[in-house]
C-alpha cells in the first residue's frame, strides 16, 4: 500500500474536522495509507509554553516547538511515496504550498484539492497560486475540485 502524507491547514480549526475525515477516508478508498500531520501531539509542550513566564523565555520555547514540529513533518513528507494537499480557502495555505513544494523537489508526486470554486491564482482562470499549481503537474498530479473525484495512480499507470 502506496502512503501519502496530506499536506492540508485543516487542522487549524475543529470545525473543519468533519471535512479533513472525508479527505482521508476518499483517499483510502483508493488505496492509499494516510499520513496525517495533525495526528501528531503537541499539545502538552504548547501548554508547557503558554505557562512560561516572561516574554522572551516563551517565545524561544515556542521557537524550539516549531523546529521539532517542521523536521516531524519533513521525516513524514521523506517517508511517504506520494503528497496530497488539500488546497481550499482565499489562497493555499503557506505550509501546505512549502510542503507541496518541498515533496516535488524530492521527486514525489503531488496532488491537490480545491473545492473552493472560487479561482484565486495569478492569473485569470488560474484556480490557485501558479506555482503550487505547477508543482502538481510538473510531478506528474493533478488537481481535483471534488473528493469524489479522487483517484491516485499507481506507478504502473492502473488505478488504485
Amino acid at each position: 500500500m502506496r502512503k501519502a502524507y496530506l499536506a492540508s491547514p485543516l487542522g487549524f480549526s475543529h470545525e473543519l474536522s468533519g471535512y479533513l475525515e472525508r479527505v482521508k477516508a476518499r483517499l483510502r478508498e483508493v488505496g492509499l495509507e494516510v499520513t496525517d500531520p495533525w495526528e501528531q501531539s503537541y499539545a502538552a509542550e504548547l501548554e508547557a509554553a503558554r505557562h512560561v513566564t516572561g516574554h522572551d523565555a516563551r517565545h524561544r520555547m515556542l521557537r524550539d516547538l516549531a523546529g521539532v514540529i517542521g523536521s516531524a513533518n519533513e521525516r513524514l513528507i521523506r517517508e511517504a511515496d506520494i503528497l496530497f494537499a488539500v488546497l481550499d480557502g482565499a489562497e493555499v495555505d503557506s505550509g501546505t504550498a512549502s510542503e507541496v513544494g518541498f515533496a516535488a523537489g524530492l521527486g514525489k508526486v503531488c496532488y491537490g484539492l480545491r473545492t473552493d470554486w472560487r479561482n484565486s491564482g495569478d492569473l485569470p482562470g488560474l484556480p490557485l497560486n501558479l506555482q503550487v499549481l505547477h508543482f502538481i503537474e510538473w510531478s506528474g498530479g493533478s488537481l481535483f475540485r471534488r473528493i469524489e473525484d479522487i483517484m491516485i495512480e499507481q506507478t504502473s499507470g492502473d488505478s488504485l
